[in-house]
């Protein structure tokens, strides 16, 4: 869950560092007062884009840190675990840097990361539904992502996608072979012509054989270097060996006055070692090596050969094997095009893979479809819409696509009968926000993210509706964190922790936020319920307001 917000410099908030805690937290305050600050440093440090506007004026950047705590077996610390960021602290620090120039930095656990692991570890932790979530019931392909998420369908659907990617990939392949047969003949006896090129070349290392003719090209010249090494190390007058050997025997009998003098002593013996084994090297070395002119004239062709291939090839002399493996591929394939069939047999193989993957989650939708129907419709009644009715509607396709074998409408009615109609043709804008509301919060009971923000999600209820949608987060809440902007009395009153945001006519303006004690939050939701001038009224409404919280816990 999310512990711990601190902002430095951003937008309104000069320097504010924010506990949060576990449960229903709600943040309230009056229109200006920057409600949305804490969502917008939240939504940074998940990796969302930002902008200069973030700065506050006369900053040089901003700077937002956001803290989790996780369960060591979560989905996030297996992720952490995947990309080597666990921290032994048990938390998540997630930092984000934006500069008025316009970049901006970010660090998970205090290492440089991108923004996209950003928005892959924020994706795990927070869930952000926002007061525009309505328009996206109007929008055709909702209906079926949402009966998809709450049924967990996601692996069947994704395999329908692949499968259909296979089977079109499969067309597209039998469509080139049909359309390379012209050219097929004349590619593939250009390519044998090319193989048997260099197919015997090939069986050569080049930089073996390229490392064999320089040494034999340099033949005398090695062998007067490695004669004179040899003479120096061991058989002049005054060698290398007799002299090592003359010092270890001059400090042998010192080596245990001194530690020093003792390492000193080991150091030469490991020396003396070191230069006996490479006399010994060099010496079957020199007496190894012959100098032939046939062997050297022979490398010479071959390395002919090798350059002249590889100009005509236009490539590297080295590179000529990697380029006749390429050309046996290609030939390979070219010899799978001489029969279509072949591919044409597997165009239908995936075609009928993909259908029964379609159909299998066809049955399946139209099976988890009506229970959760009238699970939408049973939590949709009580806020004000007693007689609402949901029905989701099949249609096939023309054509199967990617997304499955039926086009998926939510069909809706408010009132008793009256057939359900297409959710965007006869819902109101009110009654939309409200199924937007009930639909999110659906979908909120089965996200993996302990963390679920609601920004201004209860625009366009009121009353004893927006009373039940309080309780219906409350008990949200008791499984999961919930942070929630609200203009709303009666959903403020069923919080755990009440965040107030108040602006301070400072120099540059800046914003605050507050924990309000039980004192203060029965005057912010008078001020909520009953506007500037707190009355008797609405203080009693404030406290009777919080008195159902405590009835209903």
């Amino acid at each position: 869950m999310l512990t711990h917000l601190t902002l430095i410099n951003f937008a309104l908030a000069d320097h504010l560092a924010l506990d949060i805690e576990q449960g229903f937290n709600v943040l309230t305050g009056e229109t200006g007062a920057g409600k949305s600050l804490l969502l917008d440093a939240l939504s940074a440090c998940l990796g969302e884009r930002t902008d200069t506007n973030y700065v506050r004026y006369g900053a040089d950047k901003a700077d937002v840190t956001a803290v989790f705590s996780y369960q060591p077996d979560s989905a996030e610390a297996h992720w952490l675990t995947e990309h080597e960021l666990e921290d032994d602290t048990g938390e998540i620090h997630l930092r984000r840097v934006i500069f008025a120039t316009g970049r901006s930095k970010a660090w998970i656990n205090g290492r440089p990361s991108s923004l996209a692991e950003l928005k892959e570890i924020g994706r795990l932790l927070v869930q952000l539904y926002s007061q525009h979530s309505q328009q996206q019931l109007l929008e055709p392909p909702y209906p079926k992502h949402w009966l998809d998420r709450y049924n967990n369908f996601a692996e069947p659907a994704q395999a329908v996608r692949d499968a259909y990617v296979t089977w079109q990939n499969n067309i597209r392949q039998h469509q080139a072979a049909l359309d390379a047969q012209a050219t097929r003949i004349q590619k593939i006896q250009s390519l044998e012509l090319q193989i048997e090129e260099l197919e015997e070349v090939i069986q050569t290392d080049y930089r073996e054989t390229e490392q064999e003719f320089d040494r034999l090209s340099h033949h005398e010249h090695i062998m007067q270097d490695c004669g004179y090494s040899l003479n120096v190390l061991d058989e002049a007058e005054q060698n290398i060996t007799q002299e090592i050997a003359s010092i270890i025997r001059r400090l042998e009998s010192h080596a245990g006055r001194s530690e020093h003098l003792s390492n000193i002593y080991n150091s030469l013996l490991n020396a003396q070692s070191e230069i006996d084994d490479a006399t010994a090297s060099l010496r079957q070395f020199i007496d190894r090596q012959s100098f032939d002119p046939e062997r050297m004239e022979q490398l010479n062709t071959t390395l002919e050969v090798f350059h002249r291939l590889a100009r005509k090839y236009r490539t590297q002399p080295e590179l000529l094997k990697q380029e006749y493996e390429t050309w046996q591929q290609e030939l390979e394939q070219l010899h799978q095009l001489e029969d279509p069939e072949t591919l044409a047999e597997q165009v239908e193989l995936s075609h009928q893979a993909f259908i029964q993957k379609a159909e299998h989650l066809d049955q399946i939708r139209r099976e988890a479809a009506i229970p959760l129907a009238k699970q939408l419709t049973e939590q949709v009644k009580p806020l004000a819409l007693p007689e609402a009715h949901f029905e989701f509607k099949f249609e096939p396709m023309e054509q199967a696509n990617a997304e499955g074998l039926s086009t998926i409408q939510l069909l809706f009615t408010a009132n008793k009968g009256i057939p359900p109609q297409p959710l965007a043709r006869v819902a109101s804008g009110g009654e939309l926000s409200r199924i937007a509301l009930v639909m999110q919060v659906m979908n909120a009971e089965k996200t993996e993210a302990e963390v679920l923000v609601f920004d201004e999600i209860d625009v366009g209820i009121s009353g004893g509706t927006a009373e039940v949608v309080g309780r219906l987060l409350a008990d949200l809440a008791q499984h999961v964190q919930l942070l929630c902007i609200t203009h709303q009395a009666q959903v403020a009153a069923q919080s755990d922790q009440h965040l107030l945001v108040k602006k301070q006519q400072t120099d540059p303006a800046s914003s605050t936020i507050i924990e309000l004690d039980e004192e203060h939050r029965i005057l912010e939701l008078a001020r909520m319920s009953g506007g500037v001038e707190i009355s008797e009224t609405t203080l009693q409404h404030a406290k009777q307001l919080r008195q159902l919280k405590f009835q209903s816990t």
